[in-house]
């Protein structure tokens, strides 16, 4: 006679009968998710979340910030023609007063 799972009792998904095991389980209507935020543990949170966003997030938001002006005044700088480019250059003889001879 061959022991297979089926003739223990197990199939996929059920485990056999098991002596001595108890379990226990809580409500998801009694537990609450933050229980120890504004207490003892608020401290090592929230000291833990400014390090990082002060360590981390700052930064890197006003390095953001900084290359995005930046690259905005580029922009804005190369856009301009530079009067001392067109110094030596004359400007346009007026035609339209009729001056053919």
């Amino acid at each position: 006679m061959r022991l297979s799972l089926s003739r223990l009792g197990m199939t996929w998904g059920r485990i056999g009968q098991q002596r001595g095991k108890v379990e226990y389980t809580l409500s998801a209507y009694e537990q609450n998710p933050y229980a120890g935020v504004f207490g003892d543990v608020s401290y090592r949170y929230y000291s833990r979340l400014f390090k990082t966003l002060f360590t981390i997030w700052v930064p890197n938001i006003l390095l953001g910030y900084g290359v995005f002006t930046w690259a905005n005044w580029e922009y804005t700088r190369c856009q301009r023609k530079l009067p001392s480019q067109f110094a030596d250059e004359k400007p346009p003889e007026n035609e339209a007063h009729g001056d053919d001879k």
